[in-house]
């Protein structure tokens, strides 16, 4: 299968099931791809996650996100990639091409938590 077309319509049940049986789905610059584990796959030994300063992240995400905003945040997570050499438009952090880059915010609502995790406390304490 091409990393284009992604997993067959039988297996979309799984997918959304979070079974992804060795798909995932990338995003670069707004647009979705798939890849499987079979045509490169996810080696951890590669890469390290990093904690980022605001500015890596804001550019990583208005150049890739679907969405392109940027979220109130607390904390900023990025993943590098160890092996890879960045290019013209990639993002390097520490010596690593920056691969991808998770933001963490204060909710809208408490409620937010506790929905998902019922029997989780909000922190009274902002970091």
């Amino acid at each position: 299968m091409s990393a284009l077309l992604g997993p067959a319509p039988a297996q979309w049940e799984a997918v959304a099931a979070g079974r992804a049986e060795g798909w995932g789905q990338r995003w670069s610059r707004g647009v979705p791809t798939w890849r499987h584990t079979s045509q490169g796959g996810f080696d951890r030994r590669r890469y390290e996650v990093v904690e980022l300063a605001e500015a890596p992240a804001r550019a990583y995400i208005q150049a890739n996100h679907y969405l392109s905003g940027w979220p109130p945040a607390v904390h900023r997570f990025g993943l590098v990639d160890l092996e890879a050499a960045g290019g013209d438009d990639g993002h390097v952090v520490g010596g690593g091409l920056l691969v991808g880059v998770v933001v963490l915010g204060v909710p809208m609502s408490r409620r937010a938590l506790t929905r998902v995790f019922p029997s989780l406390e909000p922190s009274a304490n902002r970091a």
